[in-house]
């Protein structure tokens, strides 16, 4: 585990490497141009083991669960259904890897759980000099504190140990409520997310119409003047264990998958009705399931054609959850105002999140980035739409400017890097927790010259100091 005098002979060429999985999202963390782009999914084991769950130690009082960095999570799900165990928190797309999830420390709306980077106990992983290092939580606490949200930085990840807890039942109820009764009253949108193990709410602006207005719409390409975003519909899932008299006699369901040919917005009517659609798609899903933990996370799968883009953006959340209500209504007002003079809308989907932070070094859900009356957790802002939608771009720009002075930070896996001043944002917001990454990644020697970089992570970063070569 020491440093080495050797060094990638490649690396003096310039040529850099990155590590790429399932494509999820847009994002600034993907290989530049020209250089090497490493598929990690089909990556065996030399041990011949995909995925393998380990018993308690002296040092680790819970089971573990090693899989390949390739692996997708809705291959990790049904292995840990097998044998018994799960996760706290998921995204609501199984289609990642989990190299991807750990990398850019994929969240989940788990209120009381943190990112998926946090269940992270050992990694081994292959660095810039070609060596297979291993790294665990109990040896290396202060570079596992990087590694655990790393960015491709560390290296191309080989294998990764989480912890996992025994296998939970819980019960998904689906319900339809007015948007102005959630987003436009901060008492109840606190009590819903704090009352919850864990919520995903989704808004499809535009979506409400009565039969009338919905004709003038299609006469006039027009939104009506009695139209607004508080009579549209909110799609809000909670998910909460369940107990086993409650359970008894109750069939168990499979991941269940909305019905739209992957994007989370799909109905297929013209213009704005698609968000008619959407919500009509989704109240498809039962409206009570019964499912183990790990097949309720998710609820999508990723488009079967077209391209959807998103931007994610994260704030602390207050103990009032001020900051989350000032939040969404902005994006809220930002939406209507759009649709009602033009008759478009900057997003296709409204997602807010909701989870625990973490202590680790890059994690957006930070332990280490607080604020006034902090809560200890952080909500996501994620809004979809297609890459050239009218808009969209703008609108995640006027919600950075609005949001900077309260330590807003992206979403490293979405898109980001197109808003003027970003750069300056993220130096701001994260402080000595840059250099503090720098300096463990220097200390675990993996990658001196810059191998695993690119050109928006340089950017961000900056050149390692500690380049040697021979």
């Amino acid at each position: 585990m020491g440093g080495s005098s050797g060094h990638l002979r490649g690396t003096s060429a310039g040529m850099r490497v990155r590590a790429t999985g399932a494509g999820h999202s847009r994002s600034p963390l993907y290989v530049d141009e020209g250089n090497i782009m490493m598929d990690v999914r089909d990556l065996r084991s030399h041990e011949g083991v995909w995925m393998r769950i380990n018993p308690e130690t002296a040092e680790r009082k819970f089971k573990t669960l090693t899989a390949m960095t390739g692996v997708y999570e809705v291959e990790m799900n049904e292995f840990m259904i097998k044998n018994n165990v799960t996760v706290l928190a998921q995204p609501l797309n199984d289609q990642e890897t989990l190299g991807g999830m750990v990398a850019a420390s994929t969240h989940g709306s788990t209120y009381d759980e943190p990112t998926y980077s946090s269940f992270v106990v050992e990694m081994r992983l292959i660095d810039s000099q070609g060596r297979l290092r291993r790294f665990t939580i109990e040896k290396h606490p202060q570079i596992m504190k990087a590694a655990i949200c790393n960015l491709g930085m560390f290296g191309i990840m080989y294998d990764i140990t989480i912890k996992v807890h025994p296998a939970r039942i819980v019960k998904v109820v689906n319900t339809f409520v007015p948007l102005k009764d959630l987003f436009y009253n901060q008492t109840a949108l606190k009590e819903q997310i704090s009352g919850n193990f864990m919520n995903e709410i989704s808004w499809f602006p535009f979506n409400n119409l009565s039969p009338e207005e919905e004709e003038y719409y299609i006469k006039n390409n027009k939104a009506p003047e009695t139209w607004n975003a508080g009579k549209d519909i909110l799609w809000v899932r909670t998910i909460n264990p369940v107990s086993e008299a409650e359970l008894a006699g109750k069939n168990l369901t499979g991941s269940i998958y909305l019905p739209s040919n992957g994007s989370l917005a799909g109905g297929s009517a013209p213009g704005l009705l698609k968000a008619k659609g959407s919500v009509e798609l989704a109240r498809k899903v039962p409206a009570v399931l019964y499912q183990y933990l790990v097949h309720a996370f998710p609820i999508i799968l990723p488009p079967l054609t077209g391209v959807e883009t998103s931007a994610a953006f994260m704030l602390n959340i207050d103990s009032q959850f001020d900051r989350p209500f000032r939040a969404i209504n902005f994006m809220v007002n930002t939406t209507e105002k759009q649709i009602k003079q033009n008759a478009s809308t900057p997003m296709n989907a409204l997602l807010p999140r909701w989870f625990k932070n973490h202590n680790c070094y890059l994690c957006p859900g930070n332990d280490e980035i607080t604020m006034a009356d902090d809560s200890g957790k952080t909500l996501v802002i994620d809004f979809l739409a297609p890459p050239a939608q009218y808009g969209f771009y703008p609108a995640a720009e006027a919600f950075v400017e609005k949001f900077k002075d309260e330590k807003l930070r992206p979403h490293w896996a979405k898109r980001h890097d197109n808003i003027p001043g970003i750069i300056n944002v993220i130096k701001n917001v994260y402080g000595p927790l840059l250099p503090g990454f720098q300096d463990q990644k220097r200390l675990a020697d993996v990658d001196p010259c810059d191998m695993f970089m690119n050109s928006y992570l340089l950017s961000v970063f900056g050149r390692s100091k500690n380049c040697y070569y021979y």
